[in-house]
C-alpha cells in the first residue's frame, strides 16, 4: 500500500488523469467506437504533453543534476547521437543506391529479354493474313526454346487462329489496343505484345517460368514480381516463387540463388521497386505491381561495376582503409572526450566536496593539484583561498578575543572615571567623553579636596587604544594619590603636584610616553581658580561675550624628568563659561582636509551660551561629526564645561 501511495504521488494528477484518459482511449478503440476513440484524443494529446514535461524536468532535476551526467548526455548529444545518425544516413544511403541499381539491372534485363516479343508481333501484324498462317508456326518454334509455353494468337479476316494448337484460349476483348510488356492473367504474370487494328488482333503471350526471371541477371540473386491485389484483395507473387507442388519451398529457393557473402557485413537485402503490367480482363489499363530483387550489396555493385578485379580490389581496399580511419578517429576522440571528462568531473566533485567541508568548518581541507593546466590552477586557487579562510578564521578569533579584552578594559576604564556627579563648589561642572576606539586616552578626573575646595583635571594621552588606556589610567591613579597625600588643613600646591605626576610618569613608562595635562583647583570662598597648564589646549573663558585662553604653564607629563612646572589664579566671576576641550575637538578634517579648529569651536559656544550646559556639549560634538562627514571619530572627544554659580 505504502508503495502505491508512492507511486501515486510521484504520478500526480495530471500522471494519473493522463493514465485514465490512455486506458479510455484503448477501451473505446478496441471496441469500435472510432469517433468516441477520436474524440478521447482532444483529453489525451494535452495531458500527454503535460506529462511528458513533467518528465523532462524530472531528467532534468534528477540525472542530469551531476556535471558528469550532463558532460555525457552532451557527448552523446554531439558525438554519438550524429555517429549514430550517419550510419543510419549512410546505411540509407547505400540500400537506396543498391537498391536503384539492381532494379535497374533487373528491368533492363526483363526489357531487353520481352523485346523480342515485340518484333515478332510487329513484324506479324505487318504482314497479309495468308502470309501470317506460314510465319506464325515458324515463330513459335523460334521463341519456344527462349521462352517455354509461348502462344502466339492471330484474329482476323481468316478466323481465330492460335499456335500452338494446343494453347489455352485467348479471347481478347476488341477494346484492346496496342500493348506490350508484362501481363498478369490467370494468377501469373506472362511478357506479351500485342497489335490491334479493328478487327484485326496479333498477340504473343510468353509465361515467365522460375529459370528465366531468376537468370535475367547472373550471380545478382533471386528476382521476383509481386501482384499488389489479386482477385481476393492479397498480394499476389509471381511464377518465379511458386511451387507447382503445393509446398512452400521459397525460403529454401531463396537461400540456394543468393551468392554469397564477401564479408559479416554483407547482409542478404530485400530491394523493391514498382513496375506497370495490364490485367488481361481490363483492357488499355496498367496496374502498379512490385519487382523485387533478393541479393546481396557485393552482388549488385560487382554486376554493374568494373569487371577488373584490380580495379575492384583497390576500391575496396581504400573503402576499408576510410572506415579504419574513420573508426580510429573515433576511437581516439571518444578517448580523449572521457579523459577530459573524467578529469572535468574529479576536479568538479574534488571542488563540490571541498566546499562542503569549508560549509562544515573544515579549513584544513586541501585539493591535490595533480596538472599545470586551467583545472590544476582552479584546485591551487581552492587551496590558496581555503588557506587564506583559515588564517582570516585564526585573526578574527584572534580580534573577538581582543575585541572582548577590549571590552573588559573599556569597562575597567568606565570605573576610572567619577561615577558620583561633580560636587557643587561654586562652580558646576558638566562633563562627556566620545572615545574614537573602545577604550579612551582621554582623562578627566574631578574630586572635593579639604578646605572645602575642588579639584578637576582634564589630559590627553599620546597615541589611542589600550597603550593610552594604560598610561591614562597611570595618570588617574598618580594624581589620586598625590591629592591624598596631600596634609589636612594644608593648601594644595597645583604646580608641585603636576611636577610630582611628572616625575613618576617619566620614571614608570617609556620615553614616547606623554601627556597633556591640565590640572585646576577652585575655592568657593574666593571664586579663585588656580590652575597648571602641562602642555595642553588651552581653556577657553566665556565673560560678557568675550573670550580669553588661559595660560599655558609647562610642557607635557611624562617627557622629561627635570620639567618645571608653574601655576596660575583667576577669579572668576558669575556667568563665567570655562571650556576645557582636547584637541579630538579642534583638529578633525573635513574631506577637503581642513580643520574645525578653535575659531569654530567659540563661535558655536558664543551662540549657545545661554543654553543649559548638557546641551552645549551635544552641540559641540554634533557639530564636530557634521563637519568630518564621518561615522568614525578621528581622536577621542572630551569637553569639560565649567561654569561659576553663586550658592543659594
Amino acid at each position: 500500500m505504502t508503495t502505491f501511495r508512492h507511486v501515486l504521488g510521484r504520478l500526480g494528477k495530471s500522471g494519473i488523469a493522463f493514465l485514465l484518459a490512455l486506458a479510455l482511449y484503448s477501451a473505446l478503440y478496441l471496441s469500435g467506437r472510432v469517433v468516441q476513440a477520436f474524440l478521447s484524443l482532444f483529453v489525451l494529446i494535452p495531458l500527454g504533453a503535460i506529462v511528458t514535461f513533467r518528465l523532462l524536468r524530472f531528467v532534468q532535476r534528477h540525472s542530469l543534476w551531476s556535471v558528469r551526467n550532463r558532460l555525457l548526455f552532451v557527448y552523446g548529444l554531439i558525438g554519438v547521437l550524429p555517429i549514430l545518425l550517419l550510419l543510419v544516413l549512410v546505411g540509407l544511403s547505400l540500400w537506396g543506391l543498391t537498391n536503384d541499381l539492381a532494379v535497374y539491372l533487373a528491368t533492363s534485363a526483363l526489357e531487353r529479354k520481352l523485346d523480342p516479343l515485340n518484333g515478332a508481333v510487329d513484324g506479324l501484324s505487318r504482314m497479309s493474313p495468308d502470309q501470317r498462317l506460314l510465319f506464325t508456326a515458324g515463330m513459335e518454334d523460334a521463341f519456344a526454346k527462349t521462352f517455354p509455353g509461348v502462344a502466339f494468337y492471330v484474329r482476323d479476316k481468316n478466323g481465330e487462329h492460335r499456335y500452338p494448337l494446343d494453347s489455352a484460349e485467348l479471347k481478347l476483348d476488341l477494346k484492346w489496343r496496342d500493348a506490350h510488356g508484362l501481363l498478369f492473367w490467370r494468377n501469373r504474370f506472362y511478357g506479351w505484345a500485342l497489335r490491334a487494328d479493328g478487327q484485326t488482333q496479333v498477340c504473343v503471350v510468353a509465361p515467365l517460368s522460375n529459370e528465366l526471371v531468376e537468370n535475367l541477371v547472373p550471380n545478382l540473386g533471386v528476382i521476383a514480381l509481386i501482384e499488389i491485389k489479386g482477385s481476393h484483395g492479397k498480394p499476389e507473387l509471381s511464377l518465379s516463387l511458386e511451387d507447382p507442388t503445393g509446398k512452400s519451398e521459397a525460403p529454401a529457393r531463396l537461400r540456394l540463388h543468393l551468392p554469397p557473402a564477401v564479408s559479416s557485413f554483407d547482409i542478404p537485402v530485400f530491394l523493391p521497386s514498382t513496375m506497370q503490367h495490364y490485367h488481361f480482363d481490363r483492357p488499355n489499363q496498367t496496374h502498379e505491381g512490385v519487382l523485387w530483387v533478393y541479393s546481396r550489396p557485393s552482388a549488385v555493385l560487382s554486376s554493374f561495376l568494373s569487371k577488373s578485379e584490380t580495379l575492384r580490389g583497390t576500391l575496396a581496399a581504400l573503402f576499408l582503409t576510410v572506415v579504419i580511419l574513420f573508426l580510429v578517429v573515433e576511437a581516439v576522440a571518444v578517448t580523449i572526450g572521457v579523459s577530459l571528462s573524467h578529469r572535468l568531473t574529479t576536479a568538479v566533485n574534488q571542488l563540490y566536496e571541498g566546499t562542503r567541508r569549508v560549509l562544515l568548518g573544515d579549513f584544513q581541507h586541501r585539493i591535490p593539484v595533480r596538472d599545470k593546466d586551467q583545472l590544476g590552477d582552479l584546485s591551487a586557487s581552492f587551496n590558496q583561498m581555503t588557506s587564506n579562510l583559515e588564517r582570516l578564521f585564526s585573526v578574527e578569533k584572534e580580534k573577538e578575543r581582543l575585541q572582548t579584552e577590549l571590552e573588559i578594559a573599556r569597562e575597567v576604564q568606565n570605573q576610572l572615571y567619577p561615577k558620583e556627579a561633580p560636587p557643587m563648589r561654586g562652580l558646576k561642572l558638566t562633563v562627556c567623553c566620545d572615545p574614537a576606539r573602545m577604550v579612551s586616552g582621554d582623562y578627566y578626573d574631578y574630586q572635593e579636596i579639604a578646605g572645602g575646595k575642588m579639584a578637576f583635571a582634564i589630559g590627553d594621552v599620546a597615541g589611542k587604544g589600550i597603550s593610552a588606556a594604560l598610561l591614562m589610567a597611570t595618570i588617574q591613579a598618580g594624581l589620586r594619590a598625590q591629592i591624598s597625600l596631600n596634609q589636612p588643613n594644608t593648601e594644595l600646591c597645583v604646580s608641585l603636584v603636576v611636577s610630582r605626576l611628572n616625575k613618576q610618569i617619566f620614571a614608570n613608562t617609556a620615553p614616547e610616553k606623554y601627556a597633556t595635562f591640565f590640572f585646576a583647583t577652585f575655592d568657593e570662598v574666593s571664586s579663585t581658580l588656580t590652575y597648571t597648564n602641562a602642555g595642553h589646549l588651552s581653556p577657553l573663558l566665556f565673560r560678557n561675550g568675550n573670550v580669553q585662553s588661559l595660560d599655558s604653564n609647562g610642557t607635557v607629563v611624562g617627557a622629561f624628568a627635570g620639567a618645571v612646572y608653574n601655576e596660575s589664579t583667576i577669579i572668576l566671576q558669575p556667568g563665567d563659561l570655562l571650556l576645557c576641550y582636547t584637541d579630538g575637538i579642534t583638529e578633525p578634517e573635513n574631506p577637503y582636509g581642513e580643520m574645525f579648529g578653535e575659531e569654530r569651536l567659540i563661535d558655536l559656544v558664543k551662540k549657545h551660551a545661554q543654553r543649559d550646559d548638557r546641551e552645549i556639549l551635544q552641540i559641540i560634538l554634533e557639530a564636530v561629526r557634521s563637519w568630518t562627514g564621518s561615522p568614525e571619530l578621528q581622536d577621542d572627544m572630551t569637553l569639560l564645561l565649567a561654569r561659576e554659580v553663586r550658592p543659594v
